[in-house]
């Protein structure tokens, strides 16, 4: 009799739930369709109770339950997306921060080890640096503790305090500090610097609630160091917040431009967005960079760039995701972001490419093997449109096709390099913080470090000595053969341990083949600037 009310209890329960999610309103359309949906409903319950009662191995019905809504979340199209209350949780921490001590950590030998300290964090505040060692949390040992464990001590709710005990190598013996948990931001604008004389460089990385303030102090800084001219560098940048892709193109568009629109099947999904004269930023020429795996907001960012002849737009044409997706919290935690409406830039192309007739992973893969992201030159078969000053040719139907096709590297690390770059004894760091240590006069000029620095023979011979010590075999004719490779890491593991994450991707700059082709375009940039301000002021 119990399992019977169980039972029904689940049939109702998923009855009404889906009622409320497929029916209107319409008493017909519920009329119609209310039978035939209990129907299929009590067989799925009665499926549920099957596996949780006969089956090989014990099954937790709720964890099937929430198999069958990913399910049914699958079957529509690839961005839609059901998230458990964990992993919702894990988004809201990489677009809007979270609360915590303001640290990233790894382990090394066994103990917590502080690889940056974010910026007027609260461990910033306290005075925490990066080579720190975390040896104690609240009195207890946190020697040995496993990676997955430390944030389950460290993050808490903001305002709550936490004790650690810190080692750091010029002391004697560890010190106490009490750090209070707070809002931690995770950068949309990690780097922001000048490349060369007139040459600014800012990268953003995603688009959160504070994306806008980020670029604004971005360009205040660059503009004060004399910069002329702009690279915006949208690679990798998967997107995020849709208000803050529109901020960041009001920031270069004259006022009163259509930045995006949206249009679906429901009342209300169409929507516009305009530029305004709040605080557009100084005309200047622009470079966007995108790669294969830039989407969504990165694409509505060089696709009204693109649009208004603001800017050049550089490397691979961009992912394609251009789906509108509204989030729907649940009580437990979880999340469902359905698509609702598609994006459209200011010419009217399509950013989505399609995916009909495809599984998801051919949908994945295609980003790798589309022709269109590896080969220079345009198709013609796909929908094509003008800019809206020029009347520049551009393509839609599939992301947004760069005006010059600037492909990206396919450098490979060999096994040899990866073992040491992937070494769980950070070879690389350990090496190099004890090399620093004994090496202050490298310290004296970052620019002249990132320039002229290479690591001579007798590093190297240090550094494959500190290899063998930490158990990892190689010969000497597999070091000399990846020589260049490691030269390249160990010159970027001694800039961050001495200036920090700045100097390291400097120092990685130097091997972008990518990026330092995009400068040579600053003239073509320019070009398209003068023609397009002559255009708007005679009209």
């Amino acid at each position: 009799m119990k399992r019977k009310k169980s039972q029904k209890r689940i049939i109702l329960g998923i009855f009404f739930g889906l009622s409320f999610i497929l029916i209107t309103g319409a008493t017909t359309r519920l009329y119609n369709y209310g039978r035939s949906l209990y129907e299929k409903i009590e067989l799925f319950s009665e499926i549920i109770v099957k596996i949780k009662n006969e089956y090989v191995e014990e099954k937790d019905p709720q964890e099937l339950i929430e198999d069958a809504i990913k399910g049914v979340v699958s079957g529509l199209d690839p961005h839609t997306t059901y998230l458990s209350a964990e992993y919702f949780k894990q988004w809201n921490q990489n677009y809007d921060g979270y609360s915590g001590i303001g640290v990233t950590f790894d382990i090394v030998k066994d103990k917590i080890t502080i690889m940056s300290v974010f910026d007027d964090g609260p461990s910033d505040k306290v005075g925490l640096m990066s080579g720190d060692r975390i040896v104690a949390i609240e009195g207890k040992s946190a020697i040995g503790m496993k990676r997955d464990e430390v944030p389950l001590t460290l993050m808490g709710p903001r305002g709550t305090k936490v004790e650690v005990t810190i080692e750091r190598r010029d002391w004697d013996e560890g010190r106490n500090f009490i750090i209070t948990r707070d809002r931690v931001h995770v950068q949309s604008i990690p780097f922001a610097f000048m490349i060369n004389p007139g040459t600014g460089y800012i990268g953003i990385i995603r688009f959160s609630s504070t994306t806008v303030e980020e670029l604004r102090e971005a360009l205040k800084k660059l503009e004060a160091q004399g910069m002329k001219q702009l690279i915006l560098d949208l690679r990798s940048n998967g997107g995020g917040r849709l208000d803050a892709a529109v901020d960041v193109v009001d920031k270069f568009l004259p006022r009163n431009k259509r930045i995006v629109y949206t249009k679906g099947r429901v009342r209300g999904s169409f929507r516009e967005f305009f530029s305004t004269d709040r605080s557009t930023h100084t005309i200047q020429p622009l470079i966007v960079i995108l790669n294969r795996a830039s989407a969504s907001a990165s694409e509505i960012v060089a696709g009204a760039m693109q649009d208004w002849d603001r800017g050049l737009i550089l490397g691979e044409t961009s992912f394609g995701k251009g789906l509108v997706q509204r989030q729907y919290p649940f009580k437990d935690g979880s999340a469902l972001f359905m698509t609702t409406a598609r994006y459209y830039t200011p010419s009217g192309r399509l950013i989505q490419r399609s995916y009909d007739d495809k599984s998801l992973e051919e949908y994945y893969l295609e980003i790798v093997n589309d022709s269109l992201r590896r080969v220079q030159g345009m198709d013609d078969s796909r929908p094509s449109f003008k800019t809206l000053i020029l009347g520049r040719k551009v393509y839609g139907g599939g992301g947004i096709t760069p005006d010059a096709f600037i492909l990206s590297d396919n450098d490979t690390l060999t096994t040899v390099v990866r073992k040491i770059v992937t070494s769980p004894h950070r070879l690389l760091y350990t090496f190099s913080e004890e090399y620093v240590k004994y090496h202050p006069e490298l310290e004296k000029d970052a620019n002249h470090f990132i320039r002229n620095y290479q690591p001579d023979s007798k590093v190297l011979q240090q550094f494959l000595k500190h290899i063998r010590n930490n158990g990892l075999k190689i010969t000497n004719e597999e070091f000399l053969r990846n020589k260049k490779d490691i030269q390249y890491f160990l010159k970027q593991s001694i800039a961050t341990e001495i200036w920090g994450d700045e100097a390291r991707y400097k120092v990685r700059m130097l091997r972008d083949k990518q990026l330092l082709e995009a400068l040579k375009y600053f003239p073509q940039a320019q070009k398209l600037l003068t023609r397009a301000y002559h255009v708007r002021n005679t009209e």
